[in-house]
């Protein structure tokens, strides 16, 4: 069948465990930040920043996380919400070790993202999921969207908290009647297409989706080719091509750009953006 080994996923009782979770803290734009300190070079964290909407539920494991340029302290129970185009942390360090994390990635109708375990800095384990559609998930993006446009910053707050124990929840029970009839050949295309829209093609070599999805790299590529009619590689320049339109649009510096997707140098980056040029989609394509 051509499929590699895969890391043990998470356990079998992670959905039924969401199900009943609620967050013991939830860390947003309308958590007071005043006695977080502030990030330091030292501290050694790569930056992210995109257009989507995401979540992160600890379920094991004590680190700390970046978030809106501060140092945050996470325990089992912690939920950050992070709002479109606001900095936080990108991967793992070497000291993030016996973590067990759940991304989850919003988009106005659907849910996706993926389950890891994380030692040494090093995805050990995962359990990656494609999107998964429901009118549930229209309704929560709608009431995050009222949200962050409400002015007291308590009720703001108390909204956010709601939302996002409402999405655990959907989400759980979502995965779980999708794990009754399991269709993972099916699945994979859209796996991949999901990881990379959201590192918007960084960090997206073949031996990083081999591990994503179990797939040794020549039948994934033929595989997500069959499914997609475009090659991986496409994907993922079309994928940072996207982001670049979108970032510019929202006034992003150049530099924080380049961050973003991974360059080595601002000079790299512009070398790349001139080549580039005239496949840059306009906002709104």
């Amino acid at each position: 069948m051509e499929k590699t080994p895969t890391c043990a996923s998470a356990p079998p009782s992670i959905w039924g465990r969401l199900a009943a979770s609620r967050a013991s803290s939830v860390i947003c734009s309308a958590t007071p930040d005043s006695d977080i300190r502030a990030a330091r070079p030292e501290d050694g964290f790569a930056i992210d920043l995109h257009g989507q909407r995401e979540m992160l539920f600890v379920l094991d494991g004590r680190s700390s996380f970046l978030y809106r340029d501060r140092v945050w302290n996470l325990v089992p129970g912690t939920l950050v919400a992070i709002e479109p185009w606001e900095r936080h942390a990108f991967g793992y360090r070497p000291r993030d070790t016996g973590l067990l994390h759940l991304w989850l990635h919003l988009g106005p109708d659907r849910i996706s993202g993926a389950c890891l375990g994380i030692a040494n800095g090093r995805v050990e384990a995962r359990e990656s999921f494609g999107a998964i559609f429901g009118t549930a998930f229209s309704y929560l993006a709608k009431r995050w969207t009222e949200a962050s446009g409400e002015r007291d910053v308590a009720i703001r707050r108390q909204v956010l908290r709601h939302v996002c124990e409402m999405t655990l929840l959907e989400f759980a029970l979502c995965r779980r009647m999708q794990d009754a009839s399991p269709n993972p050949a099916g699945e994979v295309a859209a796996i991949v297409e999901d990881y990379i829209a959201r590192r918007h093609g960084r960090d997206c070599s073949l031996e990083k989706l081999e591990r994503l999805t179990g797939y040794s790299r020549f039948h994934l590529s033929r595989l997500f080719h069959r499914q997609r009619g475009t090659t991986i590689g496409q994907a993922i320049a079309a994928s940072r091509l996207r982001f670049l339109a979108d970032a510019e649009a929202q006034g992003l510096k150049q530099c924080s750009i380049a961050e973003a997707l991974g360059f080595s140098s601002p000079s790299a980056f512009c070398l790349w953006k001139r080549r580039n040029r005239s496949a840059i989609p306009t906002r709104g394509k």
